[in-house]
């Protein structure tokens, strides 16, 4: 539990940094955490242990599990309108993986848990540029998912997964390597801690918020550890991929919504509701 307030300690220094000072420039934060600090974060994440063929294991099991509770989320979703259809299908889905997911399994299981929610953020970032997209615009779109071509952490992860395999020697930087690391998380929680700053709620959905919850701590935890039940995996990997599947809802969220004109402040809410109860979810489960 400790290590959960210790990491939203770092979000609640966004939050009042951005209330107390309005100039704050959140874009200028995403920039440097995007472009400069992750790729440090992905490099020294997927080389803190050496790959196997279970490390390509876990992006598979946890898109068999997103992909699985899909089918449920899309079968609760037809009791809404349009609108409501696509948040409820999509969103308990795309979690904080990178914000808070990989501080939170460094803190909790230190470098290995590091690893696995680093290959695991990846895995996340694929399907929100691709089935997020899909399910926010109510189409395909090409010029959206080629966004992700855009990012470095893509190119990085690939070779950092090279180097892993390799097994090259980055003894020599590895100081470096773990001080943009620690930046990368500590800005990545400040950073969910100003979109949060800037979030206003016009109106509560409680219906929508009732199933989103219900999908984001019940439907698809229960997915996840029943489908891993069927497997004889690595146990820590086994926490991990549970843990990633139940972080809060990502930020992404919104700006997909307000991309395609589709409730960004009811989205917005979400992701605060979702961040509120994790802390509780959190305690009981973990």
């Amino acid at each position: 539990m400790i290590a959960v307030i210790s990491i939203y300690f770092f979000i609640i220094i966004g939050f009042i940094a951005k209330k107390t000072f309005k100039e704050l420039n959140e874009k200028s934060f995403v920039i440097i955490s995007v472009y400069f600090l992750q790729p440090f974060l992905t490099l020294w994440g997927l080389t803190l242990k050496p790959i196997n063929f279970e490390s390509f294991l876990a992006p598979v099991y946890y898109l068999a599990i997103i992909f699985i509770s899909l089918i449920f989320t899309y079968s609760l979703s037809k009791f809404l309108d349009k609108k409501d259809r696509s948040i409820a299908t999509i969103t308990a889905l795309i979690g904080n993986t990178g914000n808070l997911g990989i501080p939170l399994s460094y803190a909790l299981w230190g470098s290995d848990g590091a690893f696995w929610a680093t290959l695991l953020n990846l895995t996340n970032m694929f399907f929100i540029y691709i089935f997020g997209i899909f399910f926010y615009a109510g189409r395909f779109s090409l010029e959206n998912t080629k966004k992700i071509l855009k990012i470095p952490v893509v190119y990085v992860g690939i070779i950092a997964l090279v180097i892993n395999y390799l097994k090259i020697d980055l003894s020599t930087i590895s100081q470096m390597l773990q001080m943009g690391a620690y930046s990368s998380m500590t800005i990545q929680l400040i950073i969910f801690g100003i979109y949060t700053a800037n979030i206003k709620i016009k109106k509560i959905p409680l219906k929508l918020s009732t199933i989103i919850t219900f999908e984001k701590f019940i439907l698809v935890p229960i997915v996840g550890y029943l489908f891993l039940s069927l497997f004889k995996i690595d146990p820590l990997m086994m926490k991990v991929i549970l843990l990633e599947i139940s972080v809060p809802i990502a930020v992404n969220n919104v700006n997909l919504a307000a991309l395609f004109d589709n409730q960004p402040e009811i989205v917005a809410w979400l992701i605060i509701l979702s961040s509120i109860l994790f802390i509780p979810y959190f305690y009981i489960v973990f």
